[in-house]
């Protein structure tokens, strides 16, 4: 009896620990994916307009070993049906089909986007081709 309370615990134990494990892998202002290795910045989320809509924005730095490569093939993966746009200088920007959220990639920083409502397919464009940009320009 005693060893079945014991492996009852250790097993709750585990399983408290996964699920504790996957929280962390969701960022909270997206709710999208966290590519392996990356923490949150200290910097404040921030809060602007882009194209007449309630934008946020909060970041993320990877360790030494982060590949923009590796990254942009785990953003392909682990978001199926994203648009996907390359920015001059290889930034990605992969934005969700109703375009409320996205996540740029930026060598080993990744920033994570909530746009309320969410962005047209000419804004998403507009987006890609300009990541960083708070501004609301076509070409």
């Amino acid at each position: 009896m005693r060893d079945g309370i014991q492996y009852l615990t250790v097993a709750i134990l585990f399983l408290g620990s996964v699920g504790a494990f996957a929280a962390n892998t969701i960022d909270p202002l997206s709710g999208l994916p966290i590519a392996p290795g990356f923490t949150k910045l200290a910097d404040p989320m921030e809060s602007y307009t882009f194209c007449g809509k309630s934008a946020r924005s909060i970041s993320y730095i990877g360790g030494e070993s982060a590949d923009p490569d590796h990254e942009n093939s785990w953003y392909a993966h682990a978001m199926p049906g994203a648009f996907v746009f390359t920015a001059i200088g290889g930034v990605k920007t992969f934005i969700t089909p109703d375009g409320t959220a996205a996540v740029e990639t930026a060598g080993s920083v990744i920033s994570f986007l909530r746009f309320s409502p969410g962005l047209s397919p000419a804004e998403m464009k507009i987006l890609g081709a300009a990541p960083a940009a708070k501004a609301c320009t076509g070409d």
